[in-house]
């Protein structure tokens, strides 16, 4: 099919991106919310359940022991089943489960609950790289995948503060109802919209349809066998990237709002709109960020790697020197804006390195690899705390950080950049050129 004009693309409508890019942001941040929100309930459910500091850490890792378990399960069903369907499952379960969380009466019943969670949502990123790459043509991909990953600092900005006033006016068992709702509407919403792939849906105009099909394998690989795809040298390189990556970024949100609340000795409403300060900041850093991987001519991977490094530089100096709470807020901010920024840039930097075909497969192991370090981060900070303050352990994550980012510029060094990587002796097959 011959590529669109400028014509014809300025002319096409746009509902891939009001029915499709706007529903997986919306269906992320709400995710996120539910998977997040914990954090800000935990300094009243250490309380409730009398939980030590590592068995608090045990809690807070409990729904990455499902994640990670159906992230390659999950993205090879959404290739041969549909996108949609693993996605409108997963929303029920994940709705349900954020429910019944405040619920949980002891703490194998938690564990539990957080597990199932777990589960569920682990299987819809790689479902969303499956609709990325058969929703939007390859110049507009970069800025979709960067549309849902907004939602990763901009929900936990809405959610503490919110989650803060729901627990402060009624119960951390309310808040947790109130946020698991919205999950269960988006699953109705999701099912009366969206179909699986462009060509089955009924309303798209012929123009839109025309422009999606015409440009949508650009910047995939060619297609290939699902373990071929998987072994690939690079695969495994953003594997180890993205597990040191969630070490950190993960700890850091589980935990911060009990560290700004050591900080600050506030009470809990006044600590969830702390918590949002980071996260706001992030939020506008993702923007300037993705427009800089846009129009930048050099890897993605630098991109990637500087940011981590400022995470972890900054999360190292706010334990290695003293200051009053504005410095500590600062720095927290700063390490915010290094470890969410570069989201939307990392995950169009996997999509350009994988198969077509394998889009979803290759997308869940690298979350599967790296959301072991969502387990990971929290019990380390945890134990390295000590059972005493919890900035004693915390900046064990700058270390983490700092080694994410060392993999990453290595890759990008090596020449696995935004147009073409070495060539592979398996299949000597090169990446498609950005239009």
């Amino acid at each position: 099919m011959a590529s669109p004009t400028t014509t014809d693309v300025s002319a096409a409508p746009r509902a891939r991106w009001w029915r499709v890019g706007v529903l997986l942001f919306l269906i992320y941040l709400v995710c996120y919310a539910d998977r997040s929100n914990i954090s800000v309930a935990v300094p009243d459910m250490v309380e409730h359940l009398r939980l030590s500091g590592t068995i608090t850490g045990v809690v807070l890792s409990a729904f990455f022991w499902g994640y990670v378990i159906t992230q390659v399960p999950g993205g090879f069903i959404a290739a041969k089943v549909g996108p949609k369907q693993v996605i409108i499952v997963s929303l029920v379960v994940v709705g349900v489960a954020a429910c019944v969380t405040g619920f949980a009466p002891n703490l194998p019943a938690l564990l539990t609950v957080r597990f199932v969670m777990g589960l569920a949502e682990g299987a819809v990123f790689p479902s969303f790289a499956v609709m990325f790459v058969r929703w939007f043509p390859g110049r507009e991909r970069g800025r979709a995948v960067s549309l849902t990953q907004y939602a990763l600092p901009l929900s936990s900005a809405l959610m503490a503060p919110i989650a803060g006033w729901m627990i402060d006016t009624w119960h951390f068992q309310t808040m947790f109802v109130l946020q698991g709702i919205p999950a269960l509407i988006l699953a109705v919403v999701f099912y009366l919209l969206v179909p699986n792939d462009p060509t089955e849906d009924r309303r798209l105009h012929p123009a839109e349809l025309r422009l999606i099909l015409a440009e949508r394998d650009a910047e995939t690989k060619p297609e290939s066998g699902l373990l071929k795809a998987l072994a690939r040298p690079i695969v495994v390189g953003l594997c180890l990237t993205y597990f040191l990556w969630i070490t950190g970024m993960y700890a850091f949100g589980l935990w911060l709002p009990t560290l700004i609340k050591e900080i600050s000795s506030n009470g809990i409403e006044a600590v969830g709109w702390l918590t949002a300060i980071p996260y706001a900041c992030a939020t506008v850093a993702m923007y300037f960020n993705s427009r800089l991987s846009d129009r930048a001519s050099f890897s993605r991977g630098w991109i990637i790697a500087s940011s981590l490094t400022i995470a972890g530089l900054a999360i190292l100096a706010q334990h290695y020197i003293s200051g009053g709470v504005l410095w500590q807020m600062i720095l927290l901010c700063v390490a915010a804006v290094g470890l969410y920024s570069s989201f939307g840039t990392w995950w169009t930097w996997v999509l350009s390195q994988v198969p077509r075909n394998q889009a979803g497969p290759s997308v869940g192991l690298v979350n599967f690899v790296g959301n072991f370090g969502g387990i990971v981060g929290p019990i380390v900070v945890g134990w390295a705390a000590g059972g005493a303050s919890l900035a004693g352990g915390f900046y064990v994550l700058g270390f983490a950080l700092l080694a994410s980012a060392a993999v990453a510029g290595t890759l990008a060094a090596r020449g696995y950049d935004r147009t073409s990587e070495p060539a592979d002796s398996a299949d000597q097959q090169s990446v498609v050129s950005r239009n």
